[in-house]
């Protein structure tokens, strides 16, 4: 019987594992040796159990630390080592500067990095410096680079590498489960949905899905908002993620708004938001920087009509005045006018959303996007063993 070959899968957070990346490990399990390495976290048990493939643990914090990062080095090299995988694949950018490494001192063949959002896009100063630093350290160590977006493919080409990059299929990073994301509630329990978060039948609902920071747009979100329920009463926001106080908190004006309104509901992080999609008459993403984004693609199944701001990754799901509408970032003015546009609109909102579902479908099927993700596996190994015999 033949040996799998060894591929290992790295993200910073078991976050990413359990949402970004869910269902990849167990269907790759099919045809490779597949373990998963991460951070600590409340999460790791349930991603063994439900991707039936083992997981190791090693801290990699999103923050710089030093002597926490170079004692993860040693351990990732030394694990790496012992169990020979022939294929590394690592997504983020702390676990692709440490793992990468790694795999380079312990003699891995194949280094395989995905680039799936860049932080430095807004950055400015030394942190700006650092942070490209960081991503050409992990360049330099791979041996192939993959990017979740065309238009961030183009970025990295003329900023950061001279080394081909290969976007899989139509771009995304696990393409999306349509099956899974599918509207087959019923109005009664739609209804109940709705009640759970202090909403009615009456209200129409704006829909945000992120972590709850700056450069997902929150403060332009927020006052916007504002502006909108001035001439729309209805209008209720309902975000969806978590607060990021150290990396990139939003404004206290904000959060001050976001804790004391009732027109606005924050349920926090949730691992699963099929309910609240079924219930979303629009979904927004007001963010400065993106690779592909999958809450985009989430929404577009549930045929909510999308505003996004027109930069890489959203740009590439949505056709402006066709499949949603597109705005430019940090820009209030064209936000509420958009939202409002929206509101008042029905016809444009059936129109916007009547071939979303179907759009998606055909350009980002995750089984279609395993497919060809094996296919970029299988063409750098054969590649590997021509080029060595």
């Amino acid at each position: 019987m033949k040996m799998k070959t060894k591929l290992i899968i790295a993200t910073s957070v078991p976050g990413s594992l359990a949402s970004l990346l869910k269902g990849q490990p167990k269907y790759l399990s099919k045809s490779y040796d597949v373990t998963l390495i991460s951070s600590p976290g409340k999460e790791i048990n349930n991603i063994k159990q439900y991707e039936n493939v083992p997981v190791k643990s090693f801290k990699m914090s999103r923050q710089i630390t030093l002597l926490e990062d170079l004692i993860t080095l040693i351990k990732l090299t030394i694990y790496f080592s012992k169990t020979r995988p022939k294929i590394v694949h690592s997504y983020t950018p702390k676990a692709g500067l440490l793992v990468m490494f790694a795999s380079y001192l312990s003699g891995v063949p194949h280094r395989f990095h995905s680039v799936v959002a860049m932080p430095l896009m807004e950055a400015i100063g030394f942190k700006k410096i650092l942070l490209i630093l960081t991503e050409r350290i992990t360049y330099l160590f791979s041996t192939k680079l993959f990017c979740n977006s065309k238009i961030l493919r183009l970025y990295m080409a003329n900023n950061l590498t001279n080394r081909p990059i290969t976007v899989i299929w139509n771009g995304s990073m696990n393409g999306i489960d349509t099956k899974y994301y599918k509207n087959n509630l019923s109005p009664k329990k739609m209804a109940n949905i709705r009640k759970k978060v202090d909403l009615t039948e009456n209200n129409f609902i704006i829909m945000f899905v992120g972590r709850i920071v700056k450069d997902k747009g929150i403060d332009e979100l927020i006052e916007a908002f504002i502006n909108v329920e001035n001439i729309h009463p209805e209008a209720r926001l309902l975000l969806i993620g978590d607060y990021e106080e150290k990396l990139d908190p939003i404004s206290e004006r904000s959060r001050n708004y976001i804790e004391k309104r009732n027109t606005i509901i924050n349920t926090g992080f949730k691992k699963d938001i099929r309910e609240y999609l079924s219930i979303a008459n629009l979904f927004i993403l007001p963010s400065y920087r993106e690779g592909l984004p999958h809450s985009l693609l989430e929404a577009s199944c549930y045929n909510i009509p999308l505003i996004a701001s027109n930069i890489n990754g959203c740009n590439e799901i949505i056709e402006d005045r066709e499949t949603g509408i597109l705005i430019p970032p940090k820009n209030v003015e064209a936000l509420t006018n958009a939202i409002c546009e929206l509101i008042d609109d029905k016809y444009l909102c059936t129109y916007l959303s009547s071939n979303l579902r179907n759009s998606v479908k055909k350009r980002f099927s995750q089984k279609i996007f395993y497919k060809h993700l094996i296919d970029e596996y299988n063409k750098e190994i054969n590649r590997y063993v021509k080029f060595k015999f």
